[in-house]
């Protein structure tokens, strides 16, 4: 067979501008680069981020592109410079970093100095695209491959090498199917409290968004025994359809979709609290700003918020007096603070011990079926959709 690093052809899901639907599409991937990979997906899972970027609303990104960024597969091909990677490598892929930079060398890859380029630029370093697609008018259109460096919805696809985390040779198709979702949301909620937070036992902990980065920071936060776990969501119906494994974790669940004064609300949060005077940290997995200003009232002295997720158009506000006064700290973070190749073998490890039972989350659909995974998402019928890639493939070249 012809090396695959010659080129090859494969479907996946493609937004070619931000009023066009995501569709299914064939790509022509050329000669991949050095240090690049070839993958045959075993399952990609959509994230809220991929959606945003398909709209051009996801930083400066604009289509045409193809999306994912959170999935698991075999290596296929390594290019010549890649040496930690060869065919039949099971990996999931998660965000790109350099791994030179004195970021990456200090284990904050997440901030890495290349990080825009590498991850939400959709080209390789040179400018060059990794494919092309057939347009609606029948001319060839060049797309951007590289988001969060794979672009990894589709059956084969190409990835920056620095996106793939080895999994045990030993790891099975079913296990597969559910690491698929861990490079992405599921890393930054646990890694939000394993990294950033770090609580010691006893912390009383209040979580806004009860989405899979929120719900995925209740399950790491559950295993530092914290005295309360509070759940924050403005539905209803999302807060009744929550999974066992959080349900077991939190001492109260929260409806705040009838917040009718803050004072109040924030009072109600407080008496959560073993001493009533607030929670030690607050994550906010929503990214609004009214939301950091309660959990901000919401903190005991000397707390922390975090912000985990957020828009380009977030304004904070929190009151300077009661900032400096109470000691407050405020933290952003990007993936959780996580070195996948840290996070993600972790996390496979709690949950083969059955502690970190995120498989729960999950909400499997054949690949074919973006639109109804997409639909249950936005209807709040599920938490995260995984697209399952189970056809046998022969790749035309």
């Amino acid at each position: 067979m012809t090396p695959l690093a010659d080129g090859f052809t494969s479907e996946a899901y493609i937004s070619l501008s931000e009023t066009s639907p995501i569709t299914l599409a064939q790509i022509k991937y050329g000669p991949i680069a050095p240090d690049e990979v070839v993958v045959k997906t075993a399952a990609v899972s959509i994230c809220a981020t991929d959606l945003k970027a398909a709209a051009g609303k996801f930083l400066d990104l604009k289509p045409p592109l193809i999306l994912g960024h959170e999935a698991s597969g075999t290596v296929l091909e390594a290019g010549k410079d890649v040496h930690d990677l060869a065919p039949g490598d099971k990996v999931v892929l998660s965000y790109a970093s350099c791994k030179n930079c004195d970021e990456c060398i200090s284990g904050g890859n997440a901030y890495c100095h290349s990080l825009r380029e590498l991850n939400f630029t959709g080209t390789r370093k040179d400018g060059t695209l990794a494919g092309a697609v057939l347009g609606d008018d029948g001319k060839v259109v060049q797309i951007k491959g590289h988001f969060f460096g794979q672009s990894s919805m589709g059956r084969v696809i190409v990835a920056r090498a620095s996106c793939a985390v080895k999994l045990p040779p030993t790891t099975t198709a079913e296990e597969m199917k559910l690491f698929a979702s861990l490079g992405c949301g599921i890393q930054t909620g646990a890694g939000a409290i394993w990294n950033v937070a770090r609580p010691s036992p006893g912390s009383s902990i209040c979580i806004f968004g009860a989405g899979s980065v929120g719900l995925a920071a209740c399950l790491a936060a559950r295993l530092g025994s914290p005295s309360r776990l509070v759940m924050v969501d403005n539905s209803k119906a999302k807060l009744e359809m929550l999974p066992a494994c959080v349900r077991d974790a939190v001492t109260e669940l929260v409806d705040s979709g009838e917040i009718q004064d803050e004072g109040d609300f924030v009072a109600r949060l407080k008496a959560l609290t073993p001493d009533g005077l607030g929670f030690d940290f607050v994550l906010d997995c929503v990214g609004r700003g009214e939301l950091v200003r309660m959990g901000h009232s919401a903190l005991r002295s000397r707390g922390m918020v975090i912000t985990v997720g957020g828009s380009t158009d977030t304004a904070l506000q929190v009151p300077l007096s009661q900032h400096l006064a109470r000691g407050i700290t405020y933290r952003g973070t990007h993936q959780g603070d996580s070195v996948p190749s840290v996070a993600i073998p972790l996390m496979v490890d709690l949950w083969r011990q059955g502690k970190f039972k995120f498989e729960q989350l999950l909400a499997f659909y054949p690949f074919e079926d973006f639109d109804q995974a997409v639909k249950d998402l936005r209807g709040g019928r599920i938490v995260k959709a995984v697209l399952i890639n189970d056809r046998d493939i022969e790749i035309p070249v």
